[in-house]
């Protein structure tokens, strides 16, 4: 079995029998299941017929072929640093889901960067029946939030809550694991002011898992791109405040935070603070300094009235006309010159159309506005 949130990367495989799968899929909860075609009896009385499920050919699950799928998708020669060498299944469980990203045209994976085992013996498994007594994720009767997850959950980013659900329906046994946990919140419990301190950063702190598969697939925003921008700079004060405690397991958090300082750097210098209210159509994302063309380009668009009257000026004054500059959808701008003073006009100028009493003509200047 493998397990991918295509919208995060977050990727998992494992292996067990079929009622351990079912806890699986009761506890992580997938929108659709991709099986083997031609195992649709044996799917239903494992399963159920209540999930949403797609089928593929035999040859997607190819133990084999998956194996170096997987390795190219990662961009390593084996899977042992996964810790998924001998999950065969789980292999060729996770190969399938990438042949299937690419039957539905999700051609931008580079998001989908590693992949983690699930080890049965790690966690705490929970029936369906059991989840749904609980109400762990859902409540029973009509009212909404009510659940489990939603009552307790106070985190500040998307990113915590979807933490905070998987650590619910994979409650971890290792007694350390656990412990460590716990003193981290009992140091919070005890010092409310660095507690706040911590909170009010992580609540600017936007949702990066999903911003990065987005800038992996080329669907990224201008407005997300300033948003990785200032989570970034909450996150640098962040590692800050974890360094500046005598806590070595705060230490620890913050030695895994990677401030990606250049990423910052380079979103404050070249692009605008407040795309949201900036026209991406009148040039309104990208810095000024950054590239001359568009510099000179946007200067024409926001401006181009006053550039037109100094075309007007000077033209005026160099040839000794009196002329006007006009639009008009056929040739778009045109300087328009009497016949009074049409023998004063200079080679360079382009004559589009002939007037009863003037002539009107083109340059390269207003061509450009």
């Amino acid at each position: 079995m493998a397990f991918l949130d295509i919208s995060t990367g977050e990727f998992y495989a494992a292996e067990g029998s079929d009622a351990y799968i079912d806890k699986l899929i009761s506890n992580l909860a997938p929108k659709e299941i991709i099986y083997q075609r031609g195992y649709e009896d044996r799917f239903s009385d494992a399963f159920g017929s209540r999930h949403y499920t797609y089928r593929l050919d035999e040859w997607a699950f190819s133990e084999s072929v998956n194996r170096d799928k997987l390795c190219k998708q990662f961009g390593t020669q084996s899977l042992k640093g996964f810790g998924i060498e001998q999950f065969s299944s789980g292999i060729s469980a996770a190969g399938a889901i990438l042949y299937y990203l690419e039957f539905t045209e999700h051609k931008n994976t580079a998001h989908i960067s590693s992949i983690s085992r699930i080890d049965q013996e790690d966690y705490v498994w929970v029936d369906k029946f059991t989840i749904r007594n609980l109400e762990l994720f859902s409540s029973n009767g009509s009212r909404e939030k009510c659940a489990f997850a939603d009552v307790v959950d106070r985190t500040l980013t998307p990113m915590g809550g979807r933490l905070l659900k998987r650590w619910i329906a994979l409650p971890i046994k290792e007694i350390d694991r656990i412990n460590e946990r716990l003193d981290v919140v009992q140091r919070f419990y005890d010092e409310p002011d660095l507690a706040e301190s911590v909170a009010e950063q992580i609540s600017q702190v936007g949702d990066l898992e999903r911003i990065a598969s987005r800038i992996a697939a080329a669907r990224v925003t201008p407005r997300e791109i300033v948003q990785l921008k200032n989570s970034l700079s909450a996150i640098e004060l962040l590692k800050a405040l974890l360094e500046s405690t005598d806590d070595e397991r705060l230490h620890a958090l913050a030695g895994q935070i990677d401030l990606l300082a250049e990423v910052r750097e380079r979103i404050a210098r070249e692009v605008y603070p407040d795309p949201q209210n900036n026209q991406i159509q009148r040039g309104g994302i990208i810095a000024d300094g950054v590239d001359a063309e568009l510099d000179d380009l946007r200067r024409i668009a926001l401006h181009g009235k006053d550039f037109l009257n100094r075309i007007q000026q000077r033209e005026s004054e160099a040839t000794g006309i009196p002329l006007k500059i006009s639009y008009n959808n056929v040739f778009g701008y045109y300087i328009e010159v009497r016949n009074t003073h049409k023998d004063k006009v200079p080679e360079s100028w382009i004559r589009k159309q002939t007037l009863a009493n003037a002539e009107r003509y083109i340059t390269e200047e207003p061509e450009r506005v």
